[in-house]
């Protein structure tokens, strides 16, 4: 670059890879040819990552990946139901996914909206296990809602099968007055077992990985992600 004469170079950046930390520590930021723990490519720009840990921003167009890793265990979840396996243990992990996923985007709230102290302490600690209270509160605080264009019947049923994951949490399927003072479910008696059909799961599923969209929606709307990157593919 300093030379006087124009002309075509040529810089081997294999070679400057190798040299990197051969007379000095190598920066921290500096990963050479070496792959992370999520390899994936962007749901909404088709950009590839590779990225440590599970979840993140996408290097070109700055979207979340979350939804996508939410959607992936949902596919794993849904193929388990329709293969008669643990009914119960499926609709658990439907809703601990969810769970994590939300966790992870209240998170990213905590860290990037300024907050008291006393709010960064409770949304950075914040559970989804309690359906309605939760919505509440990020509609609430953040203008997030994530029961969007669910109807009343769809809401109520989820709000049940988050009921029933506690019970098959602690309580190993038998029912307890717990359950059914916050379910409202009067067709069981305490320390009665439930069960799960296919069905069931099946539609949790499909309003889990809803309500993780209107999360992400709602979350990207106030983070917005990068247009020219998103426009580049819907041209295509």
């Amino acid at each position: 670059m300093e030379s006087e004469a124009d002309g075509e170079h040529i810089v081997d950046m294999d070679k400057v890879a190798d040299a990197v930390g051969k007379e000095g520590e190598k920066p921290k930021f500096y990963y050479a040819e070496e792959s992370q723990q999520n390899e994936y490519k962007c749901a909404y720009c088709d950009a590839s990552n590779d990225i440590l840990g599970r979840y993140g921003y996408c290097s070109v167009c700055g979207t979340h990946n979350g939804l996508t890793e939410l959607g992936n265990e949902l596919i794993g979840i849904r193929n388990g139901a329709n293969e008669s396996q643990q009914l119960e243990t499926c609709l658990k992990d439907a809703i601990s996914s969810f769970d994590s996923y939300a966790r992870q985007i209240a998170k990213q709230l905590v860290t990037r909206i300024p907050m008291t102290p006393d709010r960064k302490k409770e949304w950075g600690k914040k559970l989804f296990h309690n359906l309605k209270p939760c919505a509440e509160a990020l509609r609430t605080v953040f203008d997030i809602d994530m029961l969007k264009q669910l109807n009343q019947d769809d809401i109520a049923f989820a709000a049940l099968m988050f009921c029933r994951r506690h019970v098959y949490e602690h309580n190993g399927g038998e029912v307890d007055e717990r359950y059914i003072r916050e379910s409202g479910d009067t067709s069981v008696r305490p320390k009665q077992m439930i069960r799960e059909s296919r069905a069931t799961v099946l539609r949790t599923a499909d309003l889990v990985m809803k309500m993780g969209k209107n999360i992400h929606d709602g979350f990207h709307e106030i983070f917005a992600a990068e247009k020219i990157p998103l426009k580049i593919v819907r041209r295509h």
